[in-house]
């Protein structure tokens, strides 16, 4: 193994870590409905560890599904925030979710 090599996995791992606690840290907040902040970053660092696994042990994985496999947690774990945050409210096709906000305060 080469310096440049361990250097590399240490940088990936240390974004890994940073991106698990992140996504711990806003679940906790945020409150999602599904899952716990621990279920989450644990998914973050599995998406991203498959990704890394995939990258050393297949030499000719594609990069664009190594980079999907990747931001898999993150993506999903952004996608149940967004629903978390929004609730099951019925859409309302006339308006933007950040316009319907700003209505609601002018008409008070």
């Amino acid at each position: 193994m080469s310096v440049i090599t361990v250097l590399g996995a240490g940088i990936a791992a240390l974004l890994v870590a940073v991106a698990a606690a992140l996504v711990y840290r806003d679940a906790d907040a945020v409150g999602v409905d599904l899952g716990s902040p621990p279920l989450w970053a644990a998914f973050v660092v599995v998406t991203s560890g498959a990704a890394g696994i995939t990258a050393v042990l297949v030499p000719d994985a594609p990069l664009p599904g190594v980079l999907v496999l990747a931001a898999l947690g993150p993506l999903l774990y952004l996608l149940e925030r967004d629903d978390s945050m929004h609730g099951d409210d019925p859409a309302d096709p006339t308006r933007l979710p950040s316009e319907s906000e700003r209505t609601d305060e002018r008409d008070e």
